[in-house]
């Protein structure tokens, strides 16, 4: 007990006899831990991040990979249709129909064209074939050893007929592919149901490379849907295409970036080793398809990216095969690197802890100078907040930025894919309408000329007339035919500023038309410019000057073009409103949105675009931050606050200016400014972010 007392008392002394280090020691422990809990929480936040990025770029792998193979298989169909379009095609059509695509896509490694041959027919078709000019022609199989031996004896043959490759070798004509273990499976499924099939992963003979062989069966035209045994004998023959796997992934690989992605392709309808397609590695920046290393680093799936194992995979369809991507993450991933932000807070933040108990302990020895040394350093440290503030501040703007520029080119891909895709059809349907008119005005003629010739027809061509209403078709139906057209013509143009706003095709500096680009943009606002039940609509003036072609990054100019006019448009909706709960006032009851476009040359290099609203305007302060990052005068939830921010950062980088001129009650309008030519070194002059009305 006295032992104990006398602990205490000693550890009581010795606290109050170094009383004066307590503030030292928990600035100490309070900056260490504050440090270390902002390093943790950064690093989560990293963490957080590189998973986002990985699976970001993990979907984008595999939707490019799944379109590239889709692509090539799609030559099999235009082959398909060419048979079915087709009586004969003789040998001679074939190579003119195949050569060209073959010498554009080196994945394709050879097509072929496999005939059906029962074995009653066998001898019959090998002399037909001979006197072709293939004297030594016979059906043929390989041994193991890839020596060529006359087919055994089977039901029926699938020999090659035709074949055309980069490469070329008439020794594979003749070959029973049902003959072959590893193709026989998916060419008997092709066969016996009508549609494509693909085989498991094959060695090419001629290069020993990975390789993937598709049927797709042609059939003769009957009405039968049976494509069992009593099927075949309608069947005409086989398309077989047999590609080069690592020549297909390549293709795909080539408009992405994979610095820090390796990535695993497995056949899941396969079993065993055969399961193993190809592999790449990211340091070495190429395919493997060493079915030795078809297995991943197990060690890659225990990360942060990949706790769980199916969150890395993807699937997806080749021809009747499902496919398996199992994307790992790289050492970009993996390392401090990524990992630099969160440790250098810890160091800054353990620096200028250790920093300020050392001072704290020096503070302790001095005498009156401490105040204020004490009061200097703390302006210091004021000024070093809002330092670090700011550049928080400017590092949130950039991650917007990004994530705009990112949105922006995913929307920009999207469009562009489905322009294309309602393209065709409506270029299907203009171009057939025009022959419809034609066909329908002769057939009109032709019932006018039937009529002056026999006036009095039978009582049952008169009942029929009377029935079908022959002069009102005769009046509406060119009628009909003119509103399709109009329609589909309609539809082309939408599409047309699709892609015209998208732009994906111009990522460099290019001269464009900036009507054109205003265009689009208003085409692809034209709902929100149009009446509503609500809303009377807005008027639209358009003043095109005569511009020349202006140097600019065509789809960032549009987004300024679209921003601007969002803008303008939420005013003018805004303004709507307050004029419905003011509709007893006289002095609103004429109001009109109304959106003015304005263009003109200002001097020989240097173009104005200026977009005015007949809107409420806005004050003074609101002119002054207008241009700030994430000032907004929308309800929460509307905005970021970044539009205008990016508009002006997207002009001043085409070394132009973008202003407005606006006061309350008159409106607002956006000049911008940009030079017709674009110099490595041009010195403009830039206009402050807001101007007031004079």
């Amino acid at each position: 007990m006295n032992v104990g007392s006398n602990w205490f008392n000693s550890l009581t002394e010795s606290l109050l006899s170094h009383r004066g280090y307590i503030p030292a020691a928990l600035t100490l422990c309070i900056g260490t831990s504050l440090s270390l809990a902002a390093s943790v929480l950064l690093w989560h936040s990293e963490n957080q991040r590189l998973q986002v990025q990985f699976h970001q770029q993990a979907d984008r792998l595999n939707v490019t990979l799944h379109q590239s193979i889709n692509h090539n298989l799609e030559f099999l169909y235009s082959l398909q249709a060419f048979y079915s379009a087709s009586t004969e095609v003789s040998r001679q059509d074939f190579k003119q129909f195949v050569h060209p695509t073959l010498s554009r896509n080196s994945a394709i490694h050879s097509v072929n064209w496999i005939r059906r041959v029962p074995a009653a027919q066998k001898a019959a078709y090998e002399a037909a074939i001979r006197a072709e000019g293939f004297p030594a022609f016979q059906i043929y199989e390989r041994t193991r050893d890839k020596k060529q031996v006359k087919a055994k004896v089977r039901s029926e043959y699938f020999p090659i007929a035709y074949r055309e490759a980069l490469e070329e070798d008439n020794k594979v004509i003749g070959f029973d592919v049902a003959s072959s273990p590893d193709r026989k499976a998916a060419l008997e499924k092709s066969v016996n149901t009508g549609k494509i099939a693909a085989s498991a992963r094959i060695r090419l003979v001629s290069n020993n490379q990975p390789g993937l062989q598709v049927f797709l069966p042609v059939s003769r035209r009957t009405t039968s849907l049976d494509n069992s045994v009593n099927g075949r004998e309608n069947l005409r023959g086989v398309i077989a295409g047999v590609f080069q796997i690592t020549h297909m992934v390549n293709f795909s690989l080539e408009s992405l970036n994979l610095d820090n992605i390796n990535f695993y392709l497995y056949d899941n309808s396969a079993t065993g080793k055969e399961r193993f397609l190809v592999r790449y590695d990211s340091q070495a920046k190429q395919l493997i398809d060493n079915p030795k290393q078809e297995k991943p680093e197990l060690t890659n799936l225990r990360g942060k990216i990949c706790q769980n194992p199916s969150a890395c995979t993807r699937l997806f369809n080749v021809a009747d095969r499902q496919w398996m991507l199992l994307v790992l993450p790289g050492k970009g991933y993996n390392g401090l690197r990524a990992h630099q932000g969160s440790l250098a807070i810890c160091a800054i933040g353990l620096l200028m802890t250790g920093s300020l108990t050392v001072y704290l302990l020096m503070s302790l020895e001095r005498t009156a100078k401490v105040e204020q040394q004490v009061y200097d350093r703390t302006i210091q440290l004021k000024e070093r907040t809002a330092e670090l503030e700011t550049a928080l501040k400017n590092l949130q703007e950039t991650q917007f930025q990004l994530i705009q520029t990112e949105k922006m080119s995913s929307l920009g891909q999207l469009v562009a894919g489905v322009a294309h895709e309602i393209n065709n059809p409506v270029n299907f349907i203009s171009g057939n309408l025009i022959h419809t008119g034609e066909y329908t005005q002769n057939l009109l003629e032709l019932v006018e000329i039937y009529q002056q010739q026999y006036p009095n027809p039978t009582p049952e061509v008169q009942a029929k007339l009377q029935e079908i209403e022959l002069e009102f078709i005769t009046e509406d139906l060119p009628k009909i035919l003119l509103s399709m057209n109009l329609g589909a013509e309609r539809i082309r143009q939408i599409v047309l500023s699709l892609r015209n706003f998208s732009r994906l095709d111009e990522a460099e500096i290019k001269s464009v038309d900036i009507h054109q680009g205003i265009d689009s943009t208003l085409m692809i606002l034209d709902n929100r410019l149009k009446p509503k039940a609500d809303f009377p609509g807005i008027q639209l003036i358009k003043e095109y000057g005569n511009l020349p072609l202006v140097e600019c990054l065509a789809g960032q100019l549009n987004q300024v073009f679209m921003n601007v006019l969002l803008n303008a448009i939420d005013v003018l909706y805004d303004a709507q409103n307050k004029k419905k709960l003011s509709e007893k006032s006289p002095s609103n009851s004429g109001f009109l949105p109304t959106i003015r476009i304005r263009t003109e040359l200002l001097n020989s290099n240097c173009v104005c675009v200026r977009i005015a609203d007949n809107g409420t305007g806005m004050t003074e302060n609101v002119k002054k931050r207008l241009f700030e990052p994430f000032f907004t005068t929308k309800p929460v939830g509307k905005g970021p606050g970044l539009g205008l921010s990016i508009c002006y950062q997207i002009v001043d980088k085409h070394h132009g200016s973008l202003r407005c001129v606006s006061a309350p009650g008159e409106g607002a309008e956006f000049w911008i400014e940009v030079p017709v030519r674009q110099q490595s070194e041009q010195s403009v002059s830039k206009v402050s972010p807001a101007v007031g009305v004079s």
